[in-house]
């Protein structure tokens, strides 16, 4: 819970903070609809799904947000670019809630950003994301559609442990910047993904989280719940142990200062922000009462004690 003596970049989106010193906005939680094999899903390739479900779970999602103090983003996974753009159109037609377009490959990503320029949505967008294989035809089309907010996604395998994954943001003779590539891109507000693989990276990402905000004084956070599905005897010690899992494994970036977390599916937004929120109550007093640093009272700290 250490403070970091660099500055601390914060980034406002759509009226949320990411970034900041330790305790000093609230966390961001960003859930995911949409996603492969999601039961609400009836024909992914045409965007055929239960809008009533899909609705309910958006509302949940923002309910618990609201009743918990943390902010929220919808993360819209789609397998067809016909898809992605109706379930954009869906998401935006019932929420104003900040949101991320988030498909496999470009061939999906294109047609949704180009679509968000023109129906002017590219201000309540973070693009998800930008990593070491995106190419110029897709940074043009974020830059056309005006986007000014994505994820940069640390992922490569000649690049996995925490200062190696600063060198994948700023660049060096091998391999060009990530933050190079999204300022090409028109990206003025990024937001770092240390990329968890599995279980024992989750402590990468907490290490490389630490670093960039050490170095670079970026927002940076860890989609933590992905190391969940490597871990195959996870069910011989029952189902609490999954859903408590899912919090645990997340508290360990949060402990040294994420500014946001990717929690994976919707569904367990419920279980999810509380315990999240209780973490945050506790960085949060700390950087008040110890650090003596003017936080952001909007949080948990004002809603849930």
């Amino acid at each position: 819970m250490a403070q970091y003596e660099t500055p601390q970049k914060i980034f406002e989106i759509n009226g949320i903070k990411f970034g900041g010193k330790v305790g000093e906005t609230p966390i961001v939680l960003i859930g995911s609809i949409f996603y492969k094999n999601h039961n609400i899903l009836e024909d992914p390739k045409k965007g055929i799904f239960d809008k009533k479900k899909a609705e309910s779970l958006i509302n949940a999602q923002e309910e618990i947000s609201d009743k918990t103090g943390l902010p929220h983003v919808i993360d819209i996974g789609a397998e067809y670019s016909e898809a992605i753009i109706k379930y954009i159109d869906f998401v935006t037609s019932i929420t104003d809630a900040t949101f991320c377009p988030d498909g496999p490959t470009p061939e999906i990503n294109i047609p949704a950003v180009n679509h968000i320029g023109e129906v002017g949505l590219s201000d309540r967008v973070i693009y998800n994301s930008i990593d070491p294989h995106t190419k110029e035809e897709e940074l043009n089309a974020i830059k056309n559609a005006k986007i000014t907010s994505a994820i940069l996604l640390t992922f490569h395998s000649k690049y996995i442990f925490p200062a190696k994954k600063v060198k994948l943001l700023e660049g060096d003779e091998n391999i060009e910047g990530l933050l190079v590539k999204a300022e090409r891109a028109g990206i003025d507000k990024p937001l770092i993904d240390t990329a968890t693989l599995d279980v024992p990276s989750v402590g990468i990402c907490a290490r490389t989280i630490k670093l960039i905000k050490e170095e670079l004084g970026l927002p940076a956070g860890a989609g933590a719940h992905n190391a969940l599905h490597t871990w195959t005897r996870k069910k011989e010690f029952g189902d609490a142990v999954k859903s408590i899992s899912n919090v645990i494994i997340n508290t360990i970036p949060q402990a040294v200062g994420a500014d946001f977390l990717l929690i994976g599916p919707i569904d367990r937004a419920k279980e999810i922000f509380p315990t999240i929120a209780l973490n945050d109550v506790v960085l949060n007093y700390i950087a008040a009462r110890i650090d003596r640093i003017k936080v952001d009272r909007t949080g948990p700290i004002s809603k849930i004690f």
